[in-house]
């Protein structure tokens, strides 16, 4: 979506599309912005297509869509999407002026899948992938979402691993105006991960917006008018 205002990179989450995406970026541009989205390797194709890639593939497609974005200056990720956007902050923060961090995938509900994440070689052997719940279908229907209908669990492991790595590696070193958002009501992560988030961050200029009634697709919730304003506010305060 071609503007003249700041050049602003979307990164969606975890088995989804740039659709994720879309009402931040259509208001974004609708108030002049230059708007960019990319699709991870692995998303937009098949579940099994997406059973055959590591974390690193994901990074590969942010850097690689950054690169080619002449002068970007704004990244906003949502959850595993989030994680990925943290890490450009880090690798290019002569070049950024701030990052928007969503629904960060920090903590998996419930927790308890957390804490059995080594097991994961083993679920995956067993059951290498699960559907998603047909409530959900339907919210992707209703919201024209594009998403795989089912967890590849390999896939899974991947994006605990980029967890892992992104808590030790990346949200400590992040020392550019960052912009923490999350739902109050988020089905998927659970929502005390933006104060982990907030501990980890080592920027000085970090602000925590929470939505109080939104799950974890903030984008088509009942706070997005909030949602798209804070975002808005956030980025014109930095470019002047």
């Amino acid at each position: 979506l071609k503007g003249k205002g700041p050049k602003v990179l979307l990164i969606h989450g975890f088995t989804a599309s740039p659709t994720e995406m879309r009402p931040i970026g259509d208001f974004l541009h609708s108030k002049g912005a230059d708007v960019y989205s990319v699709l991870l390797a692995g998303h937009g194709t098949t579940p099994e297509d997406l059973q055959t890639k590591k974390w690193p593939d994901w990074w590969g497609s942010v850097k690689n869509a950054f690169e080619t974005i002449d002068g970007c200056e704004f990244v906003i990720g949502f959850s595993t999407g989030a994680l990925l956007a943290s890490r450009l902050a880090v690798e290019y923060r002569e070049q950024l002026k701030g990052v928007i961090l969503i629904s960060t995938f920090l903590k998996i509900k419930p927790l308890i899948l957390s804490r059995l994440s080594f097991l994961f070689p083993i679920i995956k052997r067993l059951k290498p992938y699960i559907n998603k719940s047909a409530e959900t279908e339907q919210f992707f229907k209703k919201h024209h979402l594009i998403s795989y209908l089912k967890y590849p669990m390999a896939a899974v492991e991947e994006a605990i691993k980029l967890v892992k790595f992104t808590k030790k590696h990346v949200l400590p070193r992040v020392t550019i105006p960052t912009l923490v958002i999350q739902g109050a009501k988020d089905d998927r992560i659970h929502p005390s991960s933006s104060k982990l988030l907030m501990r980890l961050l080592s920027t000085e200029n970090k602000r925590l917006v929470m939505l109080p009634n939104s799950q974890h697709i903030v984008s088509v919730g009942p706070d997005r008018e909030l949602l798209f304003n804070t975002i808005y506010k956030f980025i014109s305060t930095l470019e002047k």
